[in-house]
């Protein structure tokens, strides 16, 4: 009978999405409108990094507060929290709401965010496979709880990551969108803590959140779990689990530009003896925008099924499927330099994109796990997770430079398809060792993955149009026909790791951490009509210091690399090495309050070497050519994230950044050297606790990006300001009302490659819930 379920509700639903007839593809019809697929370096004249006495002060404030009805307690990772791990047997989640002892520090739990209601989380594997609490983690680590997304209805992935400390969401159209941290760009994204790099370094349309219990970014280097990508951070979706107790939601909104949107959240057992358990999530979403001819709409299935085949083996098995539409979707951005060199001012709607042009991304993710307990201190688990990610496209592209009399733009129209197909397996054993009279943690792994891309492209038969700025505005260029594939580039990609990592207790204040990830990467192909193979192989050593100064204080340092395999040609038509990282951090963490509260000051030291940078066109193939370049970036990042008292929570954080060449020149000007964000909530007590007002702050320093040869796009500092209330009608009724960009400021969501498009202006939205 078990197994008949889980092969239902695994049926079920697959049958609620229906299969893809094409996977994505891309085209950049030229390196103004998009750049190489690993990051470039950009140069300018900047200014240097200067002392922070502000971020002592706010790292320092803290510990000052006093919390109602609470204490300090040492310096394990004990927590209260009122939601179950998804692991525990049914005898051990006779309830979801009594509190629940975790012990982060000595045992591989890593208990929900949801129904915590706290901005705050107890333990991570980040950086190190091994689980352990916020300040015994010696790297900066951020956690994006469920409870602060369904406050600021943070539904996309765009949304979500302007509330990390330390990442910059650049977006530069409608449906694309580069990560930074540290000056780089964010390479890798996790689910469940395994996945592949970014296909062309950026995120195509959206992740939806519905689907995440939280997102954990852990900055800088990631080698040892991610063993490849750039020295800029890691972002790790993780995905909601079943319950042993059933639970339901349902929440309907209504926004700006009538915007509508539905979710729906079901988890409970799926038999009476209460060992299978499964949980259902699904999500429509629709409505037009503040973008011109721009309509953007969304479905989402996600379904888990979790079985307690023995006392000792756990069983999960995934399936998700995503599928994003944009009509009227816009490439390349808007110009926002014309041919003079200056910059340009539109309204904050303006689009050059005709109402044909689309842009549809599907992601379908399939997994499954096995954990089987090894005696009472050892654990083995195995994932095995099957991607399909494509997308499909007609787009129009604004060639060219304006003219002072509006003219200088042609038209150019492109059709493309492309399909990405993942596998990635990883396979581990952790637990722990007594030795020299201590307890000690290890975990030894290995991962596989292979990823797949395809991507035909053709052009339209009326590129080479001149249009003038009015008529690019208006979007009223005719779809053209679209020829056969003219363009294809195809490649396979293979990488192979072992892994290990181990936390050693040298006394009761100070712990060591050690490990290395040996990865060998292979990747060959055809792109545009140019054959490539190559393989790199790399050790990305890691290790840690933690030092317990006070029972709530632990001093930390951490070193670690990684290296990029990139596929780039010279200008000789050699393929470049790979890009190597390094990055290095120091600084103090803190748990406050029975750890309801953490904080964090860190100290961080990043360089990327080999690194592909644009050397313009190759006169002889007439493809681009690529020289290498370095960059350093150093800092000062804070963090405040948690409860300040039962009814106020807090997230807050700042970053102090500088990046450079080996000139010295500033380079990577479009992301803002100084980033503060604030987001609060507070539950009114009167009214019996009922009313809950809040508000999220977001300032960003000046940027700059200077397009070679043409200008330089300025934009001066700025701040958004967002605000929400919520009232509880019952114990199973809330209405939660939002405002978004409340000052109505105008600016570009990103100045990267000098074209780009205005973040939305004032907005807002009201959302019904329905719990139990």
């Amino acid at each position: 009978m078990i197994i008949i379920r889980l092969l239902f509700v695994c049926g079920l639903m697959r049958s609620m999405s229906y299969r893809l007839s094409y996977r994505a593809n891309h085209r950049f019809p030229s390196s103004a409108a998009r750049p190489p697929a690993s990051a470039s370096v950009r140069r300018q004249a900047g200014s240097h990094l200067r002392p922070i006495v502000v971020m002592l002060a706010f790292a320092g404030i803290v510990p000052t507060m006093s919390w109602a009805q609470s204490s300090d307690t040492g310096n394990t990772a004990n927590a209260t929290t009122n939601a179950s791990t998804s692991t525990n047997t049914p005898a051990a989640q006779e309830a979801q709401l009594p509190t629940v002892a975790v012990n982060a520090s000595s045992d591989d739990v890593q208990p929900p965010t949801e129904k915590t209601h706290s901005y705050t989380f107890h333990s991570t594997t980040a950086g190190s496979k091994i689980a352990l609490s916020p300040k015994e983690t010696p790297q900066s680590v951020s956690v994006l709880t469920r409870q602060q997304m369904d406050d600021f209805q943070l539904n996309s992935v765009n949304d979500a990551l302007k509330h990390v400390t330390g990442v910059t969401v650049d977006q530069y159209e409608t449906d694309r969108t580069d990560f930074m941290s540290r000056g780089f760009q964010i390479t890798n994204f996790q689910f469940d803590g395994i996945g592949t790099p970014l296909i062309y370094q950026s995120q195509y349309g959206d992740i939806d959140m519905a689907l995440y219990d939280r997102v954990e970014v852990l900055r800088g280097a990631d080698g040892l779990n991610a063993a490849t990508g750039n020295p800029s951070a890691t972002v790790n979706f993780i995905r909601k689990r079943p319950t042993y107790d059933f639970q339901a939601s349902g929440d309907i909104s209504y926004g700006s530009w009538d915007t509508k949107r539905i979710d729906v959240d079901v988890s409970g057992p799926l038999n009476k003896a209460g060992t299978v358990a499964g949980r259902l999530v699904a999500v429509h979403e629709d409505g037009n925008s503040y973008i011109d001819r721009y309509k953007p709409s969304k479905d989402i299935v996600y379904g888990v099924v979790e079985a307690n085949l023995t006392p000792t083996t756990l069983a999960t098995l995934g399936f998700s499927y995503e599928n994003n539409r944009s009509e009227g979707a816009q490439w390349g951005g808007l110009p926002l330099l014309d041919a003079n060199g200056n910059q340009l001012s539109y309204g904050v709607g303006a689009s050059m994109a005709p109402s044909w042009a689309y842009f549809n991304t599907q992601e379908e993710r399939a997994f499954a796990e096995l954990t089987q307990q090894l005696g009472q201190r050892w654990k083995w688990k195995t994932t095995a997770a099957f991607n399909d990610i494509s997308s499909n496209a007609k787009i129009f592209y604004p060639n060219g430079s304006l003219n002072a009399d509006g003219s200088g733009i042609e038209s150019y129209t492109s059709w493309w398809k492309e399909s990405n197909r993942q596998i990635v397996l990883d396979s581990n054993v952790s637990g722990k060792v007594d030795l020299f009279g201590r307890t000690h943690d290890l975990v030894f792994g290995a991962s596989f993955s292979r990823s797949e891309l395809s991507n035909p492209s053709g052009e339209g038969d009326t590129d080479g149009t001149a249009l003038s700025l009015s008529e690019l505005l208006a979007g009223t260029f005719p779809e053209p026909a679209f020829g056969a594939a003219t363009d294809y580039t195809h490649y396979l990609d293979v990488r192979r790791s072992v892994y290990a990592s181990s936390r050693w207790n040298l006394s009761d204040r100070v712990n060591l951490l050690l490990g290395i990830n040996y990865t060998q990467a292979g990747s060959s192909g055809d792109a545009s009509g140019t054959p490539y193979s190559q393989q790199s192989a790399g050790s990305s050593p890691y290790v840690g210091l933690t030092v317990d100064l006070t029972r709530q204080i632990t001093a930390y340092a951490s070193f670690t690399k990684i290296f990029n395999p990139q596929y780039q040609l010279n200008i000789d038509s050699q393929l470049l090495g790979p890009a190597r990282g390094s990055s290095a951090e120091a600084g103090v963490k803190g748990a406050f309050f029975d750890n309801r509260l953490n904080t964090s000051l860190a100290v961080f030291h990043v360089r990327q070497t080999n690194v592909a940078t644009d050397a313009g066109l190759n006169l002889e193939t007439g493809n681009e050519a690529y020289t290498a370049g370095n960059a350093t970036s150093e800092g000062v990042e804070a963090e405040v994230s948690g409860q300040l008292t039962h009814d106020w929570n807090v997230s807050a954080g700042a970053t102090i950044l500088r990046v450079v060449g080996d000139d010295g020149l500033s380079t990577q000007t479009f992301v803002p050297r100084k980033t503060l964000h604030l987001s609060t909530t507070y539950r009114v007590p009167y009214l019996d606790h009922k009313l809950t007002v809040g508000s999220s702050v977001r300032w960003q320093s000046a940027t700059r990006f200077e397009s070679e040869g043409v200008g330089t796009v300025k934009q001066g500092a700025y701040a958004d300001l967002d605000f929400m209330v919520r009232y509880d009608v019952n114990r199973h009724f809330s209405i939660t009302g939002n405002l978004n960009n409340a000052l109505n400021k105008k600016h570009f969501a990103s100045l990267e490659y000098s074209t780009g498009i205005y973040a939305g202006p004032l907005n807002g939205s009201v959302n019904l819930t329905w719990r139990y």
